[in-house]
């Protein structure tokens, strides 16, 4: 892969990660129109590094309070550790998925038919959103599981994981914000130990230049769109994507 590819890859990484459109999605039609050869599942683990330092940079207040709170051992604390427990529990079923059925994973991201039409179930999870309640209900362990195996169903490449979990959120009573605020913080986790895992056995010497310029400008990218989505969920018109999911999901399946 040249640096061209990569920066093209890179920012498409960055625009579609945080947006409910399935980055994985594009990101396996990007390397399709492109003839990019190398592996998707690699590819997509190191863009996803990008735009996790996003997220990263982002929540860093968020972080830093649910470290100190895991540090405090006393009844201060208890809110953060408990948040931290959801977390945890929330990342469980994609690990599961990623260690049981990783071939599966794997041949998802060689089908670009696939992918359309999991693009037209991500644009029905999308309108789904409009008539949920929005009620600003608490985290509890039954919500923390289910967003996880939302996120789980969206290792799956043209499910969108905020799409899936956010979604999922609100359908349980999450308020948008406190929904976007909780998926964003579960993917550090789940992208960590993704990338951990995949990048066990080493990344070709001759990848890493044009690796790392993808890296950053996925980075770069994504943090420019990270508030005005916020922003939007906010406002409840995380629906409004639906129609670009199900058009470009027509488009895959019937051009591509």
């Amino acid at each position: 892969m040249d640096v061209l590819n990569a920066i093209i890859l890179g920012l498409l990484q960055g625009a579609t990660e945080f947006l409910p459109v399935s980055s994985s999605a594009h990101l396996v039609i990007g390397q399709h129109l492109l003839g990019i050869d190398s592996p998707g599942v690699l590819l997509e683990i190191m863009l996803h590094l990008g735009t996790l330092l996003s997220v990263v940079v982002y929540f860093r207040r968020d972080i830093v309070a649910l470290l100190a709170g895991a540090l405090d051992r006393s009844a201060d604390g208890a809110p953060a550790r408990r948040e931290i427990g959801f977390l945890a529990l929330a990342t469980l079923p994609a690990v599961l998925v990623a260690l049981i059925l990783p071939e599966a994973v794997d041949a998802a991201f060689e089908s670009v038919a696939f992918v359309g039409w999991m693009l037209l179930v991500t644009s029905l999870v999308l309108v789904s959103s409009r008539w949920t309640g929005g009620e600003a209900g608490l985290l509890t362990v039954r919500i923390a599981l289910l967003i996880g195996l939302a996120q789980a169903f969206a290792i799956l490449p043209g499910i969108s994981r905020s799409g899936a979990t956010i979604v999922a959120g609100l359908w349980l009573g999450l308020a948008g914000t406190t929904a976007a605020r909780f998926s964003f913080l579960m993917a550090i986790p789940a992208i960590l130990g993704a990338a951990l895992f995949k990048l066990a056995g080493g990344v070709p010497a001759e990848a890493l230049p044009s690796l790392a310029i993808g890296v950053a400008v996925a980075a770069l990218t994504g943090y420019a769109i990270i508030a005005w989505l916020m922003r939007l969920i906010g406002q409840g018109r995380l629906y409004l994507f639906a129609g670009y999911t199900l058009l470009a999901g027509l488009v895959v399946i019937f051009t591509l």
